[in-house]
């Protein structure tokens, strides 16, 4: 428990977040966008978002702000600021996707519990946002913001000051749950003009779903007949790296289609034509055409390159084209593509977990757009990332790289035995994935605190510069302080004595696991059952190489089907590779709303 503060409240509430013309995906736009017009807009009244403490609330927000920040500031920019940004970004949204926002204005003594913030003002801060009849006038008055201000807050700071225009507050009686008093609304922001938008779809997947928006209601920007000069060069030519030339032209935004019946470039152009050009102006066709003129000598690139050139003029999109070019990756030479699941316990039925999926399509791009949020039975976890498994493999099958599949999971759940699952169960003949992938972990505790990262991506560094083997560090010792031990840089792996328990164990010694983590080392290894000696033969092997640790996940992966190495294959079948790499972290800080799926029958 802190000592008590006197803080300037803000705390704010989407209007309809939960309505029912609201999907999944629009929840997870309005989540997301409602923190982004928030930072730009106390960024422009000059406070720094990231020094206020907030507590997200789902549909909304608690702000307290730092200490000695004006509080006329926060009543006259703020709520303008909040106006403009949100001009900005309903502009690019459809209406499911919108935000209107009630914002409500207080101070007072707060205290931190370890769990939250708690305090009159705060729970006074929230009862006047549900008031009926300011949601009822906000409804009826076509604004953007209602600013509403306690009773306090409207005395001490809006009422003495003729420049806040105290005249333009209304009192506004509330009584609320437990709470009645009086609060002061006033209305900002006149709704844009509305804009054509593309109709509401149908429920489905997020993936399906961000595909078929960009699909809907298509601008005809490339005519018929310029379309058809192309068919003579387009039909029955191959392109190379298809799936990573059809991804480039969609943008990472969008999830790659399936390209089973993509048999040229036609195919490809005609499906690309499916699709609206993103903020940049371009169409994914134009683009497409763009990228393989880039491919291809002679009379067939000189062509492509000449239509491009005509559309570029014709559409007034020769700058854009030319920035796009100049920011797009290279694709690797030793390219990988990666498959990252979320696995985490839903905290109401310790018999249900969330299932998160991420794929990457372009293996030179990340990261990559989320692919869907489903609820699953946590007995059948396997089966279900079976599901995604070949999901994603139907949307891969024009990739010619390798591909590893990286298990991002809470403590609760590090000890699932991934390397035992199989994929392909409808077959009847399921295949070990640890055959197929480069199979890893990585600790979702770490990916989520940023606190831990620069120790992280300093650790990395380090093992890209020098990944020797020896810089591996065998715990075990009791005399040993792990915390001294793994805060000499000298070390970027750490083998675990055992695999780690499910929560810190009770008692003096501190936990080797998370020291590991908060130290930065990007490298854990552990086995369930190994002894001492049979481990260090087995990672001595795998770490004979140059180059060390950069080859421990080919070699680990090299190791579950090479027959004639010196140790039982049983042992490499069960070897744990936590390999975790700060480049590839995923954006974790919106809503995962999981659609239920039934257990399968």
């Amino acid at each position: 428990m802190t000592e008590r503060q006197y803080r300037t409240i803000v705390v704010v509430d989407v209007v309809g977040f939960t309505a029912p013309d609201r999907r999944p995906p629009d929840r997870l736009a309005v989540h997301q966008g409602m923190y982004e017009v928030l930072k730009k807009a106390f960024a422009d009244c000059g406070i720094d978002f990231g020094s206020c403490d907030d507590e997200d609330r789902g549909d909304g927000a608690l702000i307290l702000l730092p200490s000695g920040t004006g509080q006329s500031v926060v009543a006259d920019r703020l709520p303008e600021r909040v106006v403009v940004e949100l001009r900005r970004y309903n502009s690019t949204r459809i209406p499911q996707a919108q935000i209107l926002l009630r914002m409500g204005l207080n101070s007072g003594t707060v205290q931190y519990d370890g769990k939250g913030w708690v305090g009159e003002a705060i729970d006074t801060s929230f009862r006047i946002l549900d008031e009926q009849e300011i949601k009822k006038r906000f409804a009826e008055s076509g604004r953007m913001v209602a600013v509403i201000a306690s009773q306090g807050f409207f005395g001490d700071v809006i009422a003495p000051d003729p420049g806040l225009l105290p005249e333009s507050y209304v009192p506004i009686p509330v009584s609320v749950k437990t709470f009645t008093g009086t609060a002061y609304l006033r209305l900002h922001g006149e709704l844009a003009a509305p804009t054509p938008q593309p109709p509401a779809l149908p429920p489905g997947s997020a993936a399906d779903q961000a595909s078929d928006l960009a699909k809907g209601d298509v601008l005809e920007l490339v005519s018929a007949m310029d379309a058809e000069k192309l068919r003579p060069y387009l039909t029955r030519l191959k392109v190379p790296q298809l799936a990573v030339t059809v991804s480039r032209a969609l943008g990472r935004a969008i999830p790659l289609p399936p390209l089973d019946d993509v048999i040229d470039a036609w195919d490809a152009f005609e499906l690309l034509s499916d699709f609206n050009a993103g903020p940049d102006g371009i169409p994914p066709a134009v683009t497409f055409l763009y990228l393989l003129a880039e491919q291809f000598d002679g009379k067939v690139g000189d062509a492509l390159a000449g239509w491009v050139g005509d559309q570029a003029q014709r559409l007034r999109i020769g700058p854009a084209l030319s920035a796009q070019r100049q920011i797009r990756p290279p694709v690797p030479d030793k390219a990988h593509l990666h498959l990252t699941i979320l696995l985490e316990p839903v905290c109401a039925d310790p018999d249900r977990c969330t299932l998160v999926f991420w794929r990457q399509d372009d293996p030179a791009v990340w990261p990559p757009a989320l692919g869907d949020v489903r609820e699953v039975g946590i007995d059948e976890l396997e089966l279900r990332v079976d599901d995604v498994i070949m999901e994603t493999e139907a949307v891969w099958s024009g990739q010619s790289v390798s591909a590893a599949v990286e298990f991002l999971l809470p403590r609760n759940l590090i000890t699932l035995p991934v390397q035992r699952w199989a994929k392909e169960h409808v077959t009847g003949q399921p295949q070990p994935l640890r055959y197929g992938y480069r199979l890893g972990v990585r600790p979702l505790e770490r990916m989520r605190a940023k606190y831990w990262h620069r120790a992280w991506n300093r650790r990395w560094v380090s093992m890209l510069e020098d990944p020797s083997a020896d810089r591996l560090h065998y715990s075990g010792c009791e005399e040993q302080d792990i915390n001294a031990e793994l805060s000499n840089d000298r070390w970027i792996g750490l083998v675990l004595t055992k695999p780690p328990s499910p929560q810190p164990e009770p008692g003096t010694r501190p936990d080797e696991y998370t020291a590991a983590l908060s130290y930065g080392l990007p490298v854990l290894l552990w086995h369930p059952h190994a002894s001492p000696e049979e481990l260090r033969e087995l990672l001595d092997w795998v770490l004979a190489t140059e180059r060390g640790f950069m080859e421990l996940p080919d070699r680990r992966k090299m190791a579950n089907s090479n027959t004639a190495l010196p140790f039982k294959n049983s042992l490499a079948h069960d070897l744990v590779v936590m390999w975790d790499d700060p480049k590839r972290t995923i954006v974790l800080d919106q809503p995962l709303i999981p659609t239920l799926i039934p257990p399968r029958q």
